[in-house]
């Protein structure tokens, strides 16, 4: 009995306890793994190589550097030929107008020819007073009746209508003056057509009051591109 005691002792380690199982704790034992410190070195020392190229890059853009002989490169500054060439005013010449023409009301005097856009040329001769015939039409009694005789020449180089010639009046105060139709005068509006090279002549009346007779306008206008003239005088 005493025998099987000891060997069963015998076998065991002293120290009452088992040995744990496993590797001893080390550098290859289960703990966390931190990165190399070599290569966050390396990292930090690419991102600084490549910032500092960035920034050169950036003032050698701008001319920080210089030009070849160690002189920042300089914009000349303008001369002062050209600084009094770009402020000097410009010199133009004052506008003329056509002999006998008034050129601050825009009216021709009565006599001149006009020359329109279509190529038809138109003449306005100076008023006249007349008296009408008891069969005119348009004329009050007390007015001053007045007719120009109005010359139209075509030189459009085609076939121009007379019906697109309207001539209208006005007396001193602007105002529209009526229109007398006398057949017995020869007062009677442009009709039919006038052929490349011809004229045609036809007399226009109107009736003005007596207060506002001293002047007299005429607008012809010719075709529906409201191509208007204007003449303008004192009445005689």
């Amino acid at each position: 009995m005493g025998d099987a005691n000891t060997s069963g002792s015998a076998g065991r380690p002293s120290g009452g306890g088992e040995r744990p199982s496993g590797p001893p704790p080390g550098p290859l034992s289960g703990s966390s793994t931190r990165p190399p410190r070599r290569r966050a070195w390396l990292l930090a020392l690419v991102g600084a190589v490549v910032l500092a190229v960035g920034v050169a890059g950036l003032l050698a853009g701008t001319g920080a550097f210089g030009d070849g002989d160690g002189e920042k490169t300089r914009t000349p500054a303008p001369s002062a030929a050209a600084d009094d060439t770009s402020t000097a005013p410009t010199t133009r010449p004052p506008a003329t107008s056509p002999p006998g023409e008034d050129s601050t009301a825009g009216l021709l005097p009565f006599g001149r020819a006009h020359r329109y856009e279509n190529g038809v040329e138109v003449t306005v001769s100076a008023p006249e007073r007349f008296s009408p015939a008891d069969s005119s039409a348009g004329h009050t009694a007390g007015n001053i009746a007045v007719k120009v005789e109005v010359t139209v020449r075509n030189d459009t180089g085609e076939r121009f209508e007379l019906v697109n010639v309207v001539v209208q009046g006005r007396d001193g105060d602007g105002r529209e003056a009526v229109q007398v139709f006398d057949g017995a005068e020869g007062l009677l509006p442009l009709s039919g057509g006038l052929l490349p090279g011809r004229q045609a002549v036809a007399v226009y009346g109107f009736d003005v009051p007596p207060g506002a007779a001293d002047l007299i306008e005429v607008e012809v206008s010719v075709g529906f591109t409201g191509d208007s003239a204007f003449w303008g005088g004192e009445l005689p």
